[in-house]
């Protein structure tokens, strides 16, 4: 399933927006630091690339010693593109029309920029953590948006679905359409040589949150099989796994299962991966252990399949932001404020507890 052109077509409406809304961070002019702006940000509106090293020299003494820290209403003078600056108050006074027109569009920006919603997206299918259907559209989400909450209650917050999970991180977050995208698991970004091509890009262009949920990935075979009883990962190796799309297999790749020893098959769906292990076509589905449970009761297949009991493996989920989003860091100071206060107020088990009890009566029935 691509949603490609749909949410091409979102992308580039957002984008465009972003930039009507922005037109004061020209080069060769003066601008005033609003909620929300970093150096980065303003040089891609500025020249269109990354180079914010040429407005921080032109600022040093204003911004100070970081460059990451900008306040909120530092007059940045941004150089014209040859690098010379634009003409100074001394050189040229504003009369008092212009300063009032430019404290109006200062106010006008910093209004719109601090009543700016965060949006993220996430897709379906996930059980139990992000599912329109469930209540709460899922447990992580429902995390999600409690932490936003708790951080700060005027901030609003919108959660879209887009069940082309690998669209998340390949096109819509690069493309800045979205703010972040949940939940996902962090790689040992220590150890590069041993990951994926997929685990490194996910390094190297992605920031994560603090742990929200851990969860156990788990081994499913068929009842006979005698993988279940594998005692080793070495065991298992020659074996064709089913990992869906988007998932990180650096854990599989930390204990030796990786190509060649073993071989992959990467569907969509986790559903897929079961009816593949039924017909045949693979030997073990590595999944969510919860997530699999549900799918395993969903197809009545809980006297069919079992779970390795010996070699299952703790992940942790984030939520990720793109590295060059200029709103990445504010992002994630929220998201993971509103978590500490829900870990310090206990309001983190209440809702963990009660998803969980609401997933168990589903199995039930």
């Amino acid at each position: 399933m691509r949603l490609y052109a749909k949410i091409s077509g979102i992308a580039a409406g957002l984008i465009c927006a972003s930039t009507l809304a922005s037109q004061a961070q020209v080069a060769c002019e003066q601008y005033r630091a609003t909620v929300g702006d970093t150096l980065l940000g303003i040089a891609m509106k500025a020249y269109g690339t990354k180079e914010y090293q040429k407005i921080y020299g032109a600022n040093r003494e204003a911004i100070g010693s970081n460059p990451d820290l900008l306040r909120v209403g530092t007059l940045i003078t941004i150089p014209c593109a040859d690098g010379s600056l634009p003409a100074t108050a001394e050189q040229k006074a504003p009369d008092a029309e212009t300063i009032a027109a430019q404290a109006a569009r200062v106010a006008e920006q910093t209004k719109a920029q601090e009543a700016m919603p965060i949006t993220l997206i996430t897709g379906n299918g996930f059980l139990p953590f992000t599912d329109e259907r469930l209540p709460g559209r899922g447990l992580f989400t429902e995390l999600v948006e409690t932490s936003v909450l708790r951080a700060d209650a005027k901030q609003k917050l919108n959660v879209i679905f887009i069940n082309d999970w690998a669209s998340h991180l390949d096109t819509l977050l690069p493309l800045m359409a979205f703010d972040g995208s949940f939940p996902w698991t962090k790689p040992d970004c220590s150890q590069p040589a041993a990951l994926s091509a997929d685990d490194r890009y996910r390094c190297e262009n992605y920031n994560f949150s603090e742990p929200f949920y851990e969860v156990v990935d788990g081994l499913f075979s068929r009842k006979g099989s005698g993988f279940a009883e594998a005692l080793s990962h070495d065991e298992l190796k020659g074996t064709r796994i089913c990992r869906p799309e988007g998932l990180s297999t650096a854990h599989l790749a930390s204990v030796g299962l990786a190509e060649p020893d073993v071989t992959f098959l990467r569907p969509e769906r986790v559903a897929t991966c079961f009816e593949a292990l039924m017909a045949g076509q693979v030997d073990i589905v590595a999944v969510e252990s919860q997530q699999a449970t549900g799918t395993i009761t969903m197809m009545k297949l809980q006297d069919e399949v079992v779970e390795n009991p010996n070699l299952g493996e703790v992940n942790a989920l984030h939520v990720v932001v793109h590295k060059q989003n200029p709103r990445g860091r504010e992002v994630l100071d929220v998201l993971n404020a509103g978590l500490g206060n829900m870990l310090e107020s206990g309001e983190w088990y209440d809702i963990v507890s009660g998803a969980l009890k609401r997933q168990d009566a589903l199995r039930v029935n």
